[in-house]
């Protein structure tokens, strides 16, 4: 989704791109993990401010997996380097790929070079467009193992999905295959079709959390032209 255009000092049109749902604590959350909760604990009723208290699922909307998801001595959210999040990013364009398909090593054969350049690669599957139903957890199109080790050889920083996981049947050991390599995933994007073919500085970083295997970011990606 295309947000804004402006200028700096006039002389270089800035476009941002929103790739994240919005975020609700109604949103459904992966079958098997916690619901979310949003409370004010102050209200303008009761004094001069309104202040929140919220129970967030750190796998929940767009979000990012740290490496501590799937290794029990991996990386949690504050040791991610912030440079993984940002820069420059390829879209693969993986439509043709339905439910329950893998996406294969010979998806992503003509962009290796520019992946290994730009060290960021987003996947456009499409399913972005089934957030919220019950197939979104669990038909969608997977990144094969095979494709995940080669990612990895390619000097990938990080990997993002529409889904919101890699591959129900190996989600273990597809997850692992990244971040035991120190690669930021990012799942549940939107939005990839209006970057597709753009050169673009993806930014996905989350809170530097201490200690959490994840949590949902605000991704989005600029277009500078000038």
């Amino acid at each position: 989704m295309f947000l804004f255009e402006t200028s700096i000092r006039g002389a270089i049109a800035l476009k941002l791109y929103d790739l994240s749902h919005p975020f609700s604590v109604d949103d459904m959350v992966f079958p098997g993990t916690p619901a979310m909760e949003y409370r004010l604990t102050h209200t303008f009723e009761e004094g001069a401010f309104s202040l929140g208290l919220a129970s967030i699922n750190t796998h929940a909307g767009t979000h990012t997996d740290a490496p501590r998801h799937f290794l029990q001595d991996g990386a949690t959210l504050e040791a991610v380097p912030l440079s993984h999040y940002v820069g420059p990013c390829v879209v693969v364009d993986v439509r043709h790929r339905g439910a329950e398909e893998d996406i294969t090593l010979e998806d992503i054969r003509a962009y290796e070079d520019t992946i290994s350049v730009k060290q960021r690669v987003l996947f456009l599957t499409g399913w972005s467009t089934r957030v919220n139903t019950p197939e979104y957890f669990t038909d969608y199109p997977r990144i094969s193992l095979e494709v995940a080790e080669r990612l990895v050889e390619l000097g990938v920083v990080l990997m993002g999905v529409e889904p919101p996981s890699l591959n129900p049947p190996l989600y273990i050991e597809v997850h692992r295959a990244l971040s035991k390599h120190g690669v930021a995933i990012i799942e549940g994007l939107c939005g990839l079709d209006a970057i597709l073919d753009k050169e673009v500085i993806f930014c996905g970083a989350p809170l530097a959390f201490a200690g959490a295997d994840g949590f949902p970011v605000r991704a989005y990606a600029i277009e500078l032209e000038a």
